[in-house]
């Protein structure tokens, strides 16, 4: 009788969402969200943002020593999630272990989902070992200036947090030509977090509460973004 009255009060709700011209939204955390429509109130009030952990499998990135970029990609992009969520945000990722997505079918993961910001974080490598500090890129959008306009805002915030919270390097906003954040669809931004190949950086990088100054800094920069 309980599990009838159940049914029977989701149908109201969902006859409900359908006069209401609202969907019901469902969230994975790494596979993108099939997602209907929310309330419009709702989604201005939680943002939903996509981080996509570069690299993964058998695609190490960059490597140097035993440090391989895909490790250190994930560990920062669980930990700028948790933040995220942390302040309320809604987040999901492109991925959330040691797998190969290919570059397309992430933005494809972006796009699907409908959120509001992807942002794709990396570390760097250079034949030069003194190359060193953080630099974000964003896509020089023709066709969309807003995105464009919208991308290169975010990463100059999210940069500033990042050299103030470290005091790495600046190495700049540049315009990137990178797939994933070509193909999306929304606002995109990719980070490179810094030089593995520079003896002091690397050993920076893999210290815990470093990583977790540099994801707390990515996600203030996030959070200064859509409340600026």
């Amino acid at each position: 009788m309980i599990r009838w009255i159940r049914k029977a009060l989701m149908m109201v709700v969902l006859l409900f969402c359908a006069s209401c011209g609202t969907k019901v939204a469902y969230e994975h955390d790494y596979q993108y969200r099939v997602t209907k429509e929310v309330p419009r109130n709702v989604v201005k009030a939680m943002p939903h943002v996509m981080l996509d952990a570069g690299h993964g499998g058998f695609d190490l990135g960059a490597k140097c020593q035993s440090c391989e970029e895909k490790d250190l990609c994930l560990q920062t992009t669980l930990m700028v999630r948790d933040e995220l969520r942390r302040m309320g945000y809604r987040v999901s990722l492109t991925r959330n272990s040691d797998q190969f997505i290919p570059l397309k079918q992430r933005a494809a993961i972006a796009n699907e989902s409908k959120c509001q910001l992807f942002v794709s974080i990396h570390y760097n490598s250079a034949k030069n070992v003194r190359a060193e500090g953080i630099e974000i890129y964003y896509y020089p959008e023709k066709y969309k200036p807003w995105r464009k306009d919208k991308s290169k805002n975010v990463s100059q915030l999210v940069l500033k947090h990042l050299i103030e919270a470290t005091s790495a390097k600046s190495r700049g906003v540049k315009e990137g030509n990178f797939c994933v954040i070509r193909e999306t669809n929304m606002p995109s931004i990719l980070i490179e977090c810094g030089f593995i190949t520079h003896n002091a950086e690397r050993n920076r990088i893999q210290n815990h509460e470093y990583m977790q100054t540099l994801s707390n800094s990515i996600a203030l920069g996030i959070d200064n973004y859509f409340n600026h």
